[in-house]
């Protein structure tokens, strides 16, 4: 969902204890728009460089609509 600095802290929040470990639940961004296309350009940057230890793709999911982001939570409850 589109938000603020409060919602962009509290998602990097969630990928930091998913990134240690912490939780292994799916984190979606629901780009509507394109909204996220930024912060999804800079995570593939940090990926390429190495500053993420875990592919993105363990991560997050970035969904393009409802449909998508439904479709990716159901295969990722399913494969568990």
């Amino acid at each position: 969902m589109a938000g603020g600095t409060g919602t962009l802290d509290e998602a990097t929040e969630i990928l930091e204890l998913k990134k240690h470990g912490k939780h292994t639940k799916p984190v979606v961004f629901l780009n509507t728009a394109g909204f996220y296309d930024g912060l999804k350009l800079q995570f593939r940057r940090m990926e390429d460089e190495g500053f993420l230890p875990r592919p993105l793709a363990d991560l997050a999911f970035f969904a393009e609509d409802g449909p998508a982001a439904l479709a990716h939570l159901e295969s990722e409850i399913a494969a568990r």
